[in-house]
C-alpha cells in the first residue's frame, strides 16, 4: 500500500469541506475529495449544503444553509480542520450569526483565500480559530503539483517562535528600510474594503498587510486602495505587501497606481509575494510574525 502524502499535520485526521461563498464545481470537489482521501490519507466530510445551488446564482445555497454547514462542521468532534471549497462571494453573509465562541472553543484551522478573507479577518477580529490563507478544495490537487506551494502548505501550521522571513522587491517610490516586521494579515483587497466600519475588521496596528485581487480594472483597485488609506487602515500597518493582481488591467496603469500608492503612503511597500489567484499559491498563517527585507528583482526569493 502506498504511503500517504501527508500535506496536513499528523493531528489532522478528518477534513471538513464547506462552501461559505460561491457554489463550487461538483466534479472538481469530487477530485479534491479523492485526492485528500486516496493520496493524502485523511478522511473527508462534505457539509450537507456544500454543493447546493441557491436562489442567487453567485452564492452557494442561502446564507442560512452556509451558516448551518459551517456550524455543523464546528459541532462535529471528528472534524480537525475546515477547508473551504472555493471563493467568489457570500462569506460576509454568515458573519453576523457565526458562533465565534464555538469557533474559539474548537480552535480549528480554516483554510481558504479570496472571498474567504472576510471570514479570516473576522476570525482575527474575534480572536477565534486559526485563519490560514491557502489553496482551497476546488484547486488543491493542481496547486499541490507546484513544489513551492506544497512545501508551504505542509509547513503553514508548524509551530515556530521565529518570524517567517521574506525577501521582496520594494515598489518604486516606497520609503527605504533595512527590514520591517509584524504580524502578517492577508486579504483580498475588495473584500477588505467592504469590511471597513464593520465589527469584522481586526486591529491592524503594526501589521504587515498583504493584498491581492482578481478581475478588476485599475480604476476599481484605485478606488479600494484610496478607501483603505482614507479609512486609516494603511496608516495602522507597518508595511504593505502586494501579491498577485490576476487578470487586472490595464497593466501599465496598475503599475503606476502601485507606484503612486507607495510614494503617497510613506510606508514600506513591497511586491512579489506569491499570494492570490496564480501559481504558485503559497500558504500563510494569518497573524503570524514575519520579517521582510528589501532586495532587487534579481535577488528576490519566494517563501
Amino acid at each position: 500500500m502506498q504511503k500517504p502524502d501527508r500535506i496536513f499535520p499528523a493531528s489532522v485526521k478528518t477534513v471538513g469541506l464547506t462552501s461559505p461563498a460561491s457554489l463550487p464545481d461538483a466534479t472538481r470537489i469530487a477530485e479534491a475529495k479523492r485526492y485528500l482521501e486516496e493520496v493524502c490519507g485523511v478522511k473527508v466530510k462534505l457539509a450537507p449544503g456544500a454543493l447546493r445551488r441557491g436562489p442567487m446564482k453567485y452564492c452557494c445555497g442561502t446564507p442560512e444553509t452556509r451558516l448551518n454547514d459551517f456550524h455543523a462542521l464546528l459541532n462535529d468532534p471528528d472534524v480537525d480542520l475546515i477547508l473551504c471549497t472555493r471563493g467568489g462571494f457570500g462569506s460576509a453573509h454568515i458573519l453576523p450569526r457565526l458562533d465565534f465562541d464555538l469557533l474559539r472553543e474548537r480552535n480549528l484551522p480554516v483554510y481558504g483565500y479570496s472571498d474567504i478573507s472576510a471570514l479570516h479577518l473576522a476570525m482575527l477580529a474575534k480572536h477565534a480559530g486559526i485563519a490560514v490563507c491557502a489553496p482551497m478544495a476546488d484547486g488543491l490537487p493542481d496547486a499541490m503539483k507546484r513544489p513551492e506551494a506544497k512545501t508551504s502548505f505542509r509547513n503553514v501550521l508548524r509551530k515556530t517562535s521565529a518570524p517567517r522571513k521574506f525577501a521582496l522587491r520594494p515598489v518604486e517610490g516606497s520609503i527605504r528600510v533595512e527590514s520591517v516586521s509584524g504580524p502578517l494579515v492577508l486579504s483580498n483587497l475588495t473584500v477588505m474594503t467592504t469590511l471597513c466600519g464593520t465589527p469584522w475588521m481586526p486591529d491592524l496596528r503594526g501589521t504587515v498587510l498583504a493584498l491581492e485581487d482578481v478581475h478588476e480594472e485599475a480604476r476599481v483597485l484605485d478606488r479600494h486602495l484610496t478607501h483603505l488609506v482614507q479609512a486609516g487602515i494603511v496608516t495602522q500597518a507597518s508595511a504593505v505587501v502586494f501579491g498577485y493582481f490576476t487578470a487586472c488591467s490595464p497593466k501599465p496603469q496598475i503599475r503606476r497606481l502601485l507606484r503612486d500608492f507607495a510614494a503617497a503612503t510613506g510606508k514600506p511597500v513591497f511586491q512579489g509575494l506569491p499570494f492570490g489567484h496564480e501559481h504558485p499559491k503559497c500558504s500563510y498563517l494569518c497573524g503570524a510574525p514575519v520579517e521582510i527585507r528589501p532586495v532587487t528583482s534579481s535577488q528576490a526569493n519566494r517563501p
